[in-house]
């Protein structure tokens, strides 16, 4: 990708930047630990509101996990999620979290209008 627009380019796995033909580090570049992929239903609450909606967990790490909903509390807002099912667990997970980053998805990347990066707290 070249030219002077700014593209942001989205997958499951890495957010890319591409400014001005350059490509800026992706954030799987900047992570701690390895990740594992789990396409994995989830239950999301906005502990500040109590709102709570469904969304898919697509990985996760010792330290956090990426997952994508339609509703995307701010960056450094607390979230409970529920995860309903693991392959390796027979019961439900719950971890507390902070919002670190979100990102609109097209419709053509995902059938949710969010991807959102949280940390475990």
């Amino acid at each position: 990708m070249t030219g002077s627009k700014t593209v942001l380019g989205f997958n499951h796995v890495n957010v890319l930047v591409w400014k001005e033909g350059i490509r800026m580090k992706a954030i799987s570049e900047l992570r701690n630990g390895e990740r594992f992929y789990s396409k994995t239903p989830v239950l999301v609450e906005d502990k500040r509101i109590g709102y709570r909606y469904d969304g898919t967990m697509f990985n996760y790490s010792k330290s956090g996990m990426y997952l994508e909903t339609d509703y995307a509390p701010r960056p450094s807002r607390k979230i409970r999620i529920k995860i309903k099912s693991l392959p390796d667990s027979p019961s439900p997970q719950n971890y507390l979290a902070e919002v670190r980053w979100r990102q609109p998805l097209s419709k053509k990347a995902s059938t949710y209008a969010y991807g959102i990066g949280v940390k475990y707290y």
